[in-house]
Formats: C-alpha cells, structure tokens, sequence
C-alpha cells in the first residue's frame, strides 16, 4: 500500500505529522508532498505561468520522504503523482485539516480538493479534519477509519470526508455515516468600513447558523459523532456516465 500525505495547512502543520504517525502504521511506503506554508480555502487552484519549486526537507516522523511544494495542494498531488514519485500512489491522505469542511465549505477547502484531485488522477482520495487541533479522538478512531476507508467499495468520482467532533474521546458517540448537508450552514455577514471616495473595506465579521438535517455531517459533528461519507466529484460522475472521454 503506497500513500501520498498532503494537506493545506502547510508542511510544518502539526495535523499534518499525526496524519503520518497513523500512516505509517498502515504502510512502510508514506511518502509527503506539503504545501511550503499555509493554503486554507484556496480550493482546487493550481500554479500556472512559473515552475513549482519542490525542496526535499526533515520530518519528525519516519516516511520514505518528505517535500515541500511553493504550490497549491492540487499542486502537490498532481507533481507527486506525475513528477516525484515513481510509482503511483494506491492513495492519497489530505490532512489533518484545523477545522471542520462539511457541507458547502468543503468546496471552498485546499484539503478536500487534494483529495478530489487524487480521484482526477484515478487515486483513491480521503479528506481529514478536525477542531482545534484535538487529536485525542483522532489517535483513537482514525487508523480504523481509515483502513475501512481504502477497504471499501467507492465509486470512481467519490472522495470520503472525514471530521472529527470537538468532544473527548469519553463524549464521542461513535462514527456516523452522513451526507454533505445540501445547502449554506452559514449566512455571512460583512462589516462595512469606508475607507476613502472610492475604497471600502469588507470585513467578515458572523456567521449565523442554518438549521441542518440529520442525516448531515454538520448534524453529526455537533452531536459528537465522527462523521464519514462521500463526497462527489460532479465533473467526473457527469464525464464517465455521459461516456465522454475527452
């Protein structure tokens, strides 16, 4: 089993090595490809019009290698897999992120689209997040989470969404499968500042809450569940089912 660690918080993240630290536990071929610094919310962006500087660099834990990347985190996977490596990943790790991505803001996350650019390049892809850096629950569910992970059945343009709750390990309810919830969970609010005639200053100051369903993950994580579940790749479910190839 090859995997390929990546995320969005940059390769000196402490997520980033408790990721590997279960990794490893799972393979002896763990391999990282991290962003030089932090890249929340820049989705699935990738570097065009200059080269990708790579530099090999020390980890705390025991991989095969570690990288940094100037680039996004679909950068780091698509040079892994196309450039650095010599074989190509089985899967590929994106995490552990600082912060929930459920529901519509997973869209807007650097650590969902490493995974969802694993499944471009024909790779299995898991997302893992977390609050505040707790990892308590994280050293005790996630090598299980994962190892059922890369032993199910998915579908070729599905990625699995892993977030843990913000509770003890004493308060959590188990593991929960969920759905993304299907619209915003926040309304955002902005703070206007007028700066000059023609300048003003937005500052995202609130987020009010939404009610979700249930069977969502926003539901699950607020009840002290570890939510799990698939996320779509649209581009590729409508290409392949269309039979479109190119």
């Amino acid at each position: 089993m090859r995997i390929l660690i990546t995320n969005d918080d940059g390769i000196d993240a402490a997520g980033l090595g408790k990721l590997a630290e279960i990794a490893v536990k799972i393979s002896d071929e763990v391999t990282i490809v991290a962003p030089s610094g932090q890249r929340s919310a820049v989705s699935h962006s990738i570097t065009v019009g200059q080269p990708l500087r790579i530099r090999r660099v020390p980890f705390p834990v025991a991989v095969q290698a570690a990288y940094s990347c100037s680039g996004m985190p679909a950068d780091c996977v698509k040079v892994a897999v196309q450039a650095i490596l010599d074989k190509r990943p089985d899967v590929v790790l994106s995490g552990i992120n600082n912060g929930h991505n459920m529901g519509y803001d997973s869209i807007y996350s650097g650590t969902v689209a490493a995974a969802r650019e694993a499944v471009y390049q024909g790779i299995r892809g898991i997302a893992v997040s977390t609050w505040k850096e707790n990892y308590a629950l994280v050293d005790r569910y996630l090598e299980k989470i994962l190892r059922d992970a890369m032993d199910r059945k998915m579908l070729p343009h599905e990625i699995w969404n892993v977030n843990f709750p913000s509770c003890s390990p004493e308060e959590c309810q188990g593991i929960k499968e969920t759905l993304p919830a299907p619209f915003p969970r926040y309304k955002d609010v902005y703070q206007v500042s007028k700066m000059s005639e023609d300048e003003w200053e937005y500052a995202l100051v609130d987020e009010e809450y939404e009610q979700v369903g249930e069977h969502t993950d926003f539901h699950a994580v607020e009840h002290n569940y570890i939510s799990v579940g698939a996320l779509e790749c649209s581009v590729l479910r409508d290409i392949k089912g269309s039979g479109a190839n190119g």
